[in-house]
């Protein structure tokens, strides 16, 4: 595996610095943290199916566009996401985009630096089939105690509830000081643990160029966010703490 050092670029996607490699193996490329440097890992990045495919797997998730498989190394766990290639003109669309997996890790850097807790990226992978992208790795810490916030109702604990919402509007308030919306937030994109909530998907983050645009993106999160709990999955308690906790954040939240 040919091991590079990149240069100091400054772009939303790479955020590149003196703790991320760059590698390549055949039709095979990305970036890893260098903290986690391991034969074991330079194994994986070789061969980033092999979670999938060995006779004790522990797939987490499957389906036409992505599956998530549990791994073990070096004395720690990890999930491998697998981003999927439909068919052949799914192939060439992909010639036009950013590497999901590689925002994803872009994006959980991102996040890791200005203090709004998500996955921790270890290394993306990107799969090149006659010069087009195809399949693609993203591989992270596994999360203990992890629990999905659309789980949540009425009915769950009270404290729960609040400290869910009042860290869903933290992270937003820290978002929107450093001019980044997620696209899709909505509670099956974020994970609730004991203390935080972690921000997940982020194949449709952005970072602004103006407060005035990231505001406008962030009205659009707040309204996705509002329209799980008003329609998607109606919870009023829910639907009225988190309006009630949005506006004193100074975020508006559009009428029912």
């Amino acid at each position: 595996m040919t091991v590079r050092y990149p240069s100091n670029a400054r772009n939303t996607f790479s955020r590149l610095s003196e703790d991320v490699s760059e590698w390549q193996h055949g039709n095979l490329c990305g970036h890893f943290f260098s903290r986690h440097r391991s034969p074991l890992l330079e194994h994986l990045l070789k061969y980033p199916d092999t979670p999938f495919s060995v006779a004790d797997a522990c797939i987490l998730k499957t389906d036409i566009k992505t599956a998530l498989a549990l791994t073990s190394f070096d004395g720690k766990q990890f999930v491998v996401k697998r981003y999927n290639v439909a068919n052949i003109f799914h192939r060439i669309r992909l010639a036009f985009q950013s590497s999901r997996a590689k925002k994803n890790f872009a994006f959980a850097k991102l996040l890791g630096e200005i203090g709004v807790p998500s996955l921790k990226p270890v290394a993306w992978v990107q799969e090149r089939i006659y010069g087009l992208r195809a399949r693609s790795w993203f591989i992270y810490e596994h999360i203990d105690d992890e629990m999905s916030a659309c789980s949540l109702n009425d009915q769950s604990d009270v404290s729960v509830i609040d400290h869910a919402l009042s860290q869903m509007t933290q992270n937003l308030m820290v978002m929107r000081n450093h001019q980044v919306s997620h696209g899709d937030m909505k509670p099956p994109n974020l994970l609730h643990t004991r203390d935080r909530v972690v921000l997940i998907d982020l194949d449709a983050m952005r970072q602004h160029k103006s407060q005035r645009q990231c505001d406008r993106a962030l009205a659009k999160d707040i309204s996705r966010w509002m329209r799980w709990w008003r329609s998607d999955n109606p919870q009023p308690m829910i639907s009225q703490k988190s309006e009630k906790i949005l506006k004193n954040a100074g975020f508006e939240v559009p009428d029912s």
